[in-house]
């Protein structure tokens, strides 16, 4: 009972001490993948944004309920006691470089979100050799033919190509994408009839 008491009352002074909150030393990013995400923010356009290995949890909300604000996540899920960066998103920045291939080198990556931006180019090849379940680059200047390479990133569940500058048919290697859910093509000046392969898409609910 002894015990019980003097932990009790140690405890009580811990919290007083820190505010009533408890502190745990946040897991630091590798460096590989720190160094990779600012080479991608500064591909983007984004040369005055830096990152350490504290991005994991970053996170910019609107301030206002206006659709203009910018938002912005870089979320990580910890394999092996060790954060990944598993999510990137950034949205209404007013990015204008490129897309970036760097983000190969982050190995948990599964999710892209750079819609309403100023991107423009294509999508890297880089990406196909990828694990990622979305894509989403709507609202971009993104021009060219829909990469037939986007075919090869068959764990896609989400795809969005949305309102940017694609011209050309549809590529039939869409149809390798089984894992599909949702592919948006509207608003880009493609031409022609949609490929039969897309007929594949099994689960495919929202085109």
């Amino acid at each position: 009972m002894f015990f019980v008491v003097v932990f009790q009352s140690l405890l009580l002074v811990s919290l007083c001490l820190f505010g009533g909150q408890f502190f745990v030393a946040a897991q630091q990013l590798p460096q590989s993948e720190v160094d990779a995400l600012n080479e991608i923010v500064k591909t983007m356009g984004a040369a005055n944004r830096s990152f350490n290995g504290s991005a994991c949890g970053f996170k910019v909300t609107p301030v206002s309920d206006a659709e203009s604000d910018p938002t912005a996540e870089i979320t990580c899920n910890t394999l092996n006691n060790t954060p990944h960066i598993t999510a990137i998103i950034f949205k209404r920045w007013s990015l204008s470089g490129v897309l970036p291939p760097q983000v190969v080198r982050l190995p948990q990556l599964q999710q892209i979100d750079l819609a309403y931006n100023y991107l423009n180019g294509s999508i890297p090849v880089e990406w196909s050799s990828m694990k990622l379940k979305l894509i989403s680059v709507f609202g971009n200047r993104l021009s060219g033919n829909i990469p037939s390479h986007l075919g090869n990133i068959t764990s896609l569940t989400y795809l969005d190509l949305e309102a940017n500058q694609f011209s050309g048919t549809v590529p039939a290697q869409l149809g390798k994408l089984v894992n599909l859910e949702t592919l948006r093509l509207s608003s880009n000046s493609l031409t022609g009839n949609l490929p039969m392969e897309l007929s594949e898409l099994k689960i495919l609910t929202d085109l």
